[in-house]
């Protein structure tokens, strides 16, 4: 029989659970929601979601070719934040993909 571990999670079951979390969105055009405040939002939230609501406001657009990071490491706009991995503070930062120039 499996039981959950300390935290209340039982492995993939973590995944349909939803937590609350506060989010933000890092661009060269500003930062959504703003520089003093995060949204709140939940770990079964489309990262894709709150994307589209940061280039709303910001007024960003053609996005198409853009990528959006944590920590350096890609992220799944198509996927929740929680099978991402993601939970708690998370701070996306989005940008266009970095081209590797060279001589």
């Amino acid at each position: 029989m499996s039981t959950p571990d300390a935290s209340g999670s039982a492995g993939a079951d973590s995944e349909s659970k939803s937590h609350p979390m506060a989010l933000a969105v890092i661009t060269t055009s500003g930062v959504f929601p703003n520089l003093d405040d995060y949204r709140r939002g939940y770990s079964t939230e489309v990262v894709r979601e709150l994307l589209a609501a940061a280039a709303l406001q910001l007024g960003l657009t053609n996005t198409a070719d853009w990528v959006a990071t944590v920590g350096n490491r890609p992220i799944n706009e198509a996927e929740t934040f929680a099978a991402n991995d993601l939970y708690g503070i998370v701070e996306i930062e989005w940008h266009k993909r970095e081209g590797g120039g060279g001589a």
